[in-house]
């Protein structure tokens, strides 16, 4: 689970000035301050217009790289002359879905690269989709990152961490990738493995991992930003959520449960250590009160950062409602065509 570490602000790394007139003793919902004066606010526009500028970098980028890649299968099946342009987006949609799905056959009909990695790493991710890739990628990161922060914890505390009275704005990115501990990455790698590839294969991602890849960067950014914003509400543990860092790709995770939730509501699934299965509905709605309780009223030894949860899971529901491939993706890459079309590379 996503989890909000809190610590004392006495052996935090948090610095001096932000902490001056405040005292923190401990109670019965962990470490709360017992405030002297009036606690640091988080900046609040600065995170706010970054994660938009960051979401709109990221899903334009996705675009531009999945269009790219469009032009050169379309070209490499002889669908449009050498040197000849692809006069308009409509021509290049029609031309990728020509003959049942030209994306999907040719994303995985090479087995063979021409570059082969140490170890024969790119054979290998040959016989894999492209969501297949994404979500090996996200996972060999999220271990990577787990494993290289034990070398050196403090550099990677401040990296892969969000602490939000710091101010800093590329960890709301960066967070989504670090882990506490060996069980919270287990359990977050577990549930990634297995909710990655229905997600990436519905309706609304169609097997299109740049797609996929800009959603799952997406709604990590703008979970850290609810976990952020969450601080500023008069909930029970706001002042010491303020100073707590919060890493994990629970937001994610929570997203994707958001965009089954949507889909498929009967699907029925099982929860580790829990007996039976439980439908994707009720199991989400469960998931709400439970984080809005432990957001506003708190939950004895459980430090969780509900907020970014609870705004992972809105931001899937709402990706997967309001259709997010025809109002987000589909425009994203009909702008990154235009704009590699006024440089000629199309």
């Amino acid at each position: 689970m996503l989890r909000a570490q809190l610590r004392r602000v006495t052996s935090s790394s948090t610095p001096r000035r932000l902490i001056r007139g405040h005292s923190f003793v401990n109670r019965r919902f962990g470490s709360q301050a017992a405030v002297e004066g009036q606690l640091p606010r988080p900046p609040i526009l600065r995170p706010i217009l970054w994660t938009l500028a960051a979401t709109t970098i990221i899903f334009t980028g996705s675009a531009a790289y999945d269009v790219r890649q469009d032009i050169k299968n379309v070209r490499r099946k002889g669908l449009f002359k050498e040197g000849e342009s692809i006069r308009s987006y409509d021509d290049l949609e029609d031309a990728v879905h020509r003959r049942g799905g030209i994306r999907h056959f040719l994303h995985r009909e090479s087995r063979h690269p021409k570059w082969n990695p140490p170890g024969q790493i790119g054979q290998v991710l040959a016989g894999y989709s492209d969501t297949e890739k994404v979500t090996l990628g996200a996972l060999a990161l999220n271990i990577s990152i787990f494993g290289a922060s034990h070398l050196s914890p403090p550099a990677f505390a401040s990296l892969f961490a969000h602490t939000p009275v710091m101010g800093t704005n590329y960890t709301l990115l960066t967070a989504a990738f670090g882990h506490v501990g060996f069980l919270h990455l287990a359990f977050n790698s577990l549930a990634l493995y297995n909710c990655a590839p229905i997600v990436a294969q519905s309706p609304v991602f169609q097997g299109n991992g740049s797609h996929f890849a800009a959603f799952y960067l997406s709604t990590g950014i703008f979970a850290n930003l609810s976990h952020h914003l969450g601080t500023m509400l008069p909930t029970r543990r706001y002042w010491v959520s303020r100073f707590g860092a919060t890493q994990g790709a629970s937001g994610v995770i929570m997203a994707m449960f958001g965009v089954l939730a949507m889909l498929y509501p009967d699907a029925r699934v099982g929860i580790m250590f829990l007996p039976g299965t439980y439908s994707i509905e009720n199991l989400v709605a469960s998931l709400v009160v439970f984080d809005a309780v432990g957001l506003f009223v708190g939950i004895p030894y459980l430090n969780f950062a509900h907020a970014a949860h609870l705004g992972g899971l809105a931001a899937g529901a709402a990706y997967a409602y309001f259709d997010g491939r025809r109002r987000l993706w589909i425009p994203s890459r009909r702008l990154a065509f235009n704009g590699m079309k006024l440089l000629k590379m199309t």
